[in-house]
């Protein structure tokens, strides 16, 4: 049952970040990004979702990490 739930935080953040790469930029990510490069995004926001915890302050949203990683492009 958590392996389902992984799996679909995991799908959920991909397509996230496609619909978020279709409204700001127009195309979808893999027009910017190599899918190896979108998994390793994945697992920066994991990594920044688990120092967030740590520290005890609000967690950043998926919607502001991607659209703050397209900015940043």
């Amino acid at each position: 049952m958590l392996e389902d739930q992984i799996a679909s935080q995991r799908v959920d953040f991909f397509e996230q970040i496609h619909h978020e790469f279709l409204y700001l930029k127009g195309y979808g990510a893999y027009a910017y990004m190599t899918p190896h490069e979108v998994d390793q995004l994945y697992e920066s926001y994991l990594a920044q979702q688990v120092s967030i915890a740590a520290a005890i302050t609000p967690q950043t949203s998926v919607i502001s990490f991607i659209r703050s990683f397209i900015k940043s492009l």
